[in-house]
């Protein structure tokens, strides 16, 4: 009885070493493969896979739960990488505003800006184009917005309305049509004051149907803008406005990139306040 027992105490304790050591290689593994992972997310961000990088270190916590040590490693490796990110993003950004703004002193120099009325953008102005030097004109004007955004209109002026709906620009065997742009469009309005009349349409959202195009390609032909309604009117487009249309377009892409890179600006600096990095 005393060697069976013996020999059961034995056999006990062997079983229990083989148990641990099983666990100690299992955790062994674990522990190896939460470290791979680990180190592989770090060469990512180093070769400036950010998004994957960031990506593995986020699955570490998942997949290894129980390696506290690697799972803290991985989020502190993770706010350090995400705040370099980050800043980094902004400095360069801020290196490419600079120099949009240089850009932008030179193609605004025939523009007056208006700043617009709280949270709204500003708009910009042809010096040519104004209301005190156009109000009497029949002409096509350039709009531009602080955000980039670009659209013709329409200025129709005198004692009698034509009710246009839609222009033709066109020289020779160039011609292109815009949308039509109804009587009862919020973007086709009209004014009275006395004897004066005013029509005035606007091109928004590609309405224009390559009209902008053709006359920034076409800066040096005769261009002729037929106005078509119940009655026609016809122009031939002045210099000044030709060129209003082809400067204000281009200063329309550089004001379209300096906003959406503020947008991008504010929201890199919404991510550091969310890691607890100051964004200044």
């Amino acid at each position: 009885m005393r060697f069976f027992a013996s020999s059961g105490k034995v056999v006990s304790m062997a079983i229990l070493l083989v148990v641990v050591s099983i666990m100690s290689a299992c955790v062994s593994e674990a522990h190896k493969a939460a470290e791979q992972k680990m180190n592989q997310a770090s060469g990512l961000i180093l070769s400036g896979e950010f998004e994957r990088g960031m990506a593995l270190l986020d699955s570490i916590p998942i997949w290894f739960p129980e390696e506290y040590g690697i799972v803290g490693k991985a989020l502190n490796l993770k706010k350090e990488a995400a705040t370099a990110f980050h800043q980094e993003f902004i400095a360069h950004a801020q290196v490419m505003l600079d120099e949009f703004a240089s850009q932008i002193d030179e193609l605004d120099r025939d523009f007056i800006f208006s700043a617009g009325p709280a949270g709204r953008p500003g708009t910009y102005e042809h010096k040519r184009q104004t209301v005190r030097r156009s109000w009497n004109r029949i002409f096509l004007k350039t709009n531009v917005t602080e955000d980039g955004q670009f659209w013709l209109s329409s200025h129709y002026y005198g004692s009698d309305w034509i009710d246009h709906y839609c222009i033709k620009v066109y020289d020779k065997e160039l011609y292109l049509f815009s949308d039509t742009i109804t009587l009862s469009n919020p973007d086709n309005r009209k004014i009275e004051d006395g004897k004066d009349r005013w029509e005035k349409i606007d091109f928004r959202d590609g309405a224009d149907r390559g009209v902008v195009g053709l006359i920034i390609q076409n800066q040096d032909r005769r261009l002729k803008v037929r106005l078509t309604g119940k009655k026609h009117y016809y122009i031939v487009m002045e210099s000044f406005d030709k060129k209003a249309v082809k400067d204000g377009y281009e200063l329309a892409q550089v004001l379209k990139e300096v906003y959406e890179l503020k947008q991008k600006i504010g929201q890199h600096k919404k991510e550091l306040r969310l890691l607890g990095v100051s964004e200044e």
